[in-house]
């Protein structure tokens, strides 16, 4: 079979450039530490390889994401610490405020004092992040939420909603806090219904927070579940400095719950009273004959809520109708109201020579420490609120640190060079490019044309 001379010279070439590419190839791959240059060196893993880069790229993503509400979050549990602190420190000067040794001047004293309380908790209610988001302007972060009215009249200007961060392919966080949950939807009294003291009063009679024994009776009471402690006094003519003193249940109307008559113009009640002793809502086996009826509550007054004359020890004026203190569901109060009003106790405290004065200011004592209580249970619920949701944080992130590991993993199987091996066929390859080139050369040395 005859060979022709180019076609020889073709070979030779194309084996040539086939080993040069290989080199090229193996070098490239040397210089870079990568097994996979182009797509086609392979397509199935080069596909692979781009969607876990992003995949690993989104996955960073959310690591940084998921740090971002971590400090958020930190920041804002730091900041209703120092809110329950202060509401402790409150706490702590309305109880001592409460020692009737202390005169109007020290109490005064106290009130400039929580004048300070007042104001560092409306700078902290509009704390931000340092980059100029509120934390609790709800999902208006660029929003101031609280702006002062007047002393004590605080207006939110937020709304209820909440900031979120994606942190994971199926998870949003929320990040921030409404305001007015933390700091105006507190449930004042005992959270279910409150008492209070009618200003009309010149006894002593100091009324209790209350009890709910069956919160289920005392949400299936008739509405508006409104009602009066009314209090009456009848002379004792055995004992005159220990009057006959009895009370009587009205709701709204004006009715008896214990008789189930109109109270106009009544002037005793059917229930006899001891100070300090249980007023319960239901009808007792002592009360007239009736249905039967029972609320689920509970209050009580200590004291004696009739007009009452401490030097004379006995009462004075007409017998009849005496003081009142009223028991309806408890509404929402706000913090900033809170102090507001134990401010104007403070400062408008006054007693007179016989002591009048002192009930009224006990009783808004207590008022105060009874919407404290409730302020703190609302703080400190989102705090715990924002504890779960910082564990929970704290969880994704060691997940994402764990994909991240596993992407690599991956990554380093499909992309990373065995080093051994090219080398071992970098070499190889540099041989056989050797001997093709020589052995080229000496097949140039065929032609025919060398003995013309």
């Amino acid at each position: 079979m005859r060979v022709a001379t180019i076609s020889i010279f073709n070979n030779g070439s194309a084996s040539l450039q086939k080993h040069i590419a290989d080199q090229a190839r193996l070098q490239n791959q040397l210089s870079t530490g990568r097994k996979i240059l182009t797509p086609a060196d392979d397509p199935i893993a080069s596909a692979r390889i781009l969607d876990i880069g992003q995949a690993r790229s989104i996955n960073e993503q959310y690591a940084t994401n998921s740090g971002a509400a971590e400090s958020f979050m930190r920041l804002s549990e730091s900041t209703l610490q120092q809110v329950t602190s202060l509401i402790h420190n409150v706490q702590e000067l309305a109880v001592s405020a409460g020692n009737p040794v202390l005169g109007p001047e020290e109490k005064k004293m106290k009130a400039a004092d929580l004048l300070g309380r007042y104001q560092e908790l409306l700078a902290l209610a509009n704390t931000t992040d340092g980059q100029g988001n509120y934390l609790f302007s709800g999902f208006q972060g660029e929003t101031k939420p609280f702006g002062e009215l007047s002393f004590g009249n605080v207006q939110y200007y937020g709304d209820d909603g909440q900031r979120v961060v994606q942190i994971s392919d199926g998870r949003q966080i929320p990040i921030s806090e409404s305001g007015a949950d933390v700091f105006q939807q507190i449930k004042n009294g005992n959270g279910s219904f409150v008492t209070a003291y009618n200003p009309s009063n010149v006894g002593t009679g100091i009324v209790s927070p209350g009890e709910v024994l069956e919160p289920k009776k005392w949400a299936n009471a008739p509405a508006p579940r409104d009602f009066t402690v009314q209090f009456y006094w009848q002379p004792n003519a055995s004992k005159p400095e220990e009057p006959i003193i009895s009370y009587d249940l009205i709701d709204s109307s004006g009715v008896s719950l214990i008789s189930g008559a109109a109270t106009a113009g009544q002037t005793s009640g059917p229930r006899s009273y001891s100070s300090g002793s249980d007023i319960e809502f239901k009808r007792l086996p002592t009360d007239p004959a009736g249905p039967a009826w029972d609320y689920g509550v509970k209050t009580s007054v200590m004291g004696k809520p009739i007009p009452f004359d401490p030097l004379t020890q006995q009462p004075v004026g007409a017998p009849g109708a005496a003081d009142s203190f009223s028991l309806k569901p408890s509404t929402n109060v706000d913090l900033f109201t809170t102090l507001g009003n134990l401010h104007t106790a403070l400062s408008n405290y006054h007693v007179d020579a016989v002591g009048n004065g002192q009930a009224e200011f006990q009783n808004q004592l207590n008022t105060a420490l009874s919407d404290l209580s409730g302020a703190l249970i609302n703080v400190t619920t989102t705090q715990a609120y924002l504890g779960s949701r910082m564990n929970e944080t704290d969880s994704v992130k060691e997940t994402t640190e764990d994909l991240k590991i596993q992407y690599s993993q991956t990554l380093g199987d499909l992309q990373n060079l065995d080093y051994a091996a090219a080398i071992s066929d970098f070499a190889a390859n540099q041989m056989v490019l050797d001997a093709a080139r020589k052995s080229f050369a000496q097949v140039q040395e065929l032609s025919l044309f060398r003995y013309i």
